[in-house]
């Protein structure tokens, strides 16, 4: 499970998702890491969450959400990993409810995130798909904020496509909907449909999604931008009245 940091102090807002997650994957084994910029004041971190490590990345890459997205597109930051057969990307703005990540594991999709309702159309032009071959893709799932990858699939996916892959770090397009497009465009990258992805995570229209699957997902991704009263009741603990920065 990985991390992503790149301040010296969480908001309330964050420390509150992390503090309800943290326990839940503590509760299943799993081990966890901070990752960010190199030489970044761990203090925070190390006094209330101590036993969690932290992999250092150069700055630039937490600087900006344009940097953020060359890491996750970078076949290299997946090598990394690369022992391992899944990454859950746990954004400080997402939160879990429930640790159901065995049974994900045990499902034959290489990428899980929160569904996009309306979905986000995308032309393709590049690699295979230049000229006559270009190919108009919908994409319904791939946020990436709450996300579960299959390391090796999602590195042989940005080689598959590597003008593609290129394409989207010069244009500083998000990284998530470079899988979400590519995945569906690829021989073997396994996307679920939008229903099974609402039961991971939900981002967008919580409201439509649990009325349809009548439960709550694990989890969900900027639970406080969209509609944070409809997650009030899904939380073990109460959160937070101020969104100001914790005294460390």
């Amino acid at each position: 499970v990985l991390i992503p940091i790149y301040q010296p102090v969480l908001s309330a807002l964050e420390q509150f998702s992390l503090d309800h997650s943290l326990p839940l994957l503590a509760e299943t084994g799993r081990e966890v890491c901070f990752i960010g910029p190199q030489g970044l004041d761990l203090a925070y971190y190390a006094q209330r969450y101590p036993g969690i490590g932290f992999h250092g990345y150069e700055p630039r890459y937490f600087g900006s959400i344009r940097g953020y997205n060359l890491l996750l597109l970078d076949p290299g930051f997946y090598e990394r990993y690369a022992a391992h057969e899944f990454m859950l990307i746990l954004q400080t703005d997402a939160v879990l409810l429930r640790d159901d990540l065995d049974h994900w594991a045990s499902l034959p999709y290489d990428y899980v995130g929160a569904p996009w309702p309306q979905g986000l159309t995308v032309q393709v032009h590049l690699d295979r798909f230049e000229g006559g071959n270009a190919k108009t893709v919908r994409a319904l799932v791939g946020n990436g904020g709450l996300s579960l990858r299959r390391v090796r699939r999602c590195q042989a996916l940005l080689n598959e496509f590597p003008r593609a892959a290129e394409h989207f770090r010069q244009s500083g397009s998000s990284e998530d909907l470079y899988f979400a497009v590519m995945g569906l465009l690829s021989t073997d990258f396994v996307l679920p449909n939008e229903r099974v992805a609402s039961l991971f995570a939900w981002e967008l229209a919580p409201e439509h999604y649990h009325a349809i699957n009548g439960v709550p997902p694990m989890g969900g991704h900027a639970w406080w931008k969209y509609n944070p009263a409809y997650w009030h009741p899904f939380f073990r603990l109460p959160p937070p009245t101020s969104t100001a920065s914790p005294v460390s």
